[in-house]
């Protein structure tokens, strides 16, 4: 594992731009990284702290599962989704929406739950759990006067560590973390992590991207899992599918040196 992961550390410092990796063991805690603390624009993981303080405002009873929110013209934004397409006057739920933020990134959606759940609530949840060179102080393309210039950030390390509560069912509570889990497993976009892995390959994970930016964060069930966080911005034009096609080689290099296929699949 040393010399991959050395390897792995200087492919990843020698791509242009500010890239980062942060990886652990879930098994035996062994982790290393490279500029994993640092905060880099978060284009769609910051979905995942939404995400994190839907669940825990439900789970306090502040947030009703079965609450009907409507769609209505001056949510909508520019797709990454589906719902911004959709007619005025539809109703969802706040579970109808995280399914469509975390599976497909929608935009729209994320909106949504921020204005429901409230930026000031969603960051002090991110205090809370202690997920360092994270923050978020915006909607998604903020259209009101003194938001826009604002930057949400996050950090591989510190998605990781939001990752690993999500594993081990502490975040909110088992149940809670069984059903945030079933959605990351859900994910349709697969051109980073899963890139390379066999069929059967099982990542519990989020993208984001945009100009100069591409991340893919996640759980990875090999026969001894593992989180891999690829953080990565500031990237010279034209060089996010170059990262993308690196974050999934590495991944599948990990995969196969953490033993491959588990045994109950």
């Amino acid at each position: 594992m040393e010399t991959l992961k050395n390897s792995i550390l200087e492919r990843v410092a020698a791509f242009p731009g500010h890239t980062s990796i942060y990886f652990k063991d879930l098994t035996t805690g062994e982790h290393f990284g490279y500029n994993e603390q640092e905060p880099m624009c978060a284009a769609s993981v910051i979905k995942l702290t939404v995400m994190a303080e839907l669940f825990r405002q439900v789970e306090a009873g502040q947030v009703s599962r079965e609450q009907k929110l409507v769609v209505a013209d001056e949510n909508r934004v520019p797709i990454c989704g589906v719902l911004t397409l959709m007619h005025s006057g539809m109703e969802v739920t706040p579970m109808d929406l995280c399914w469509l933020m975390i599976t497909i990134s929608d935009n729209m959606a994320t909106n949504m739950l921020i204005d429901l759940l409230g930026v000031d609530n969603i960051q002090e949840n991110i205090r809370r759990l202690g997920l360092e060179g994270v923050s978020i102080s915006r909607k998604l393309f903020e259209k009101r006067p003194g938001f826009r210039e604002k930057t949400n950030y996050v950090s591989a390390a510190g998605i990781g560590k939001l990752l690993e509560v999500i594993y081990r069912g502490e975040l909110v509570s088992r149940e809670a973390s069984r059903e945030m889990m079933e959605m990351l497993l859900a994910q349709q976009c697969t051109n980073k992590m899963p890139l390379l892995l066999p069929g059967e390959g099982r990542t519990a994970h989020k993208t984001g991207e945009d100009d100069g930016i591409t991340h893919d964060t996640g759980i990875v069930f090999a026969k001894k899992p593992f989180i891999v966080c690829f953080c990565n911005w500031q990237l010279p034009e034209g060089e996010e599918g170059k990262m993308n096609v690196l974050i999934g080689q590495i991944t599948r290099e990990l995969w196969d040196a953490m033993g491959g296929e588990p045994e109950d699949n």
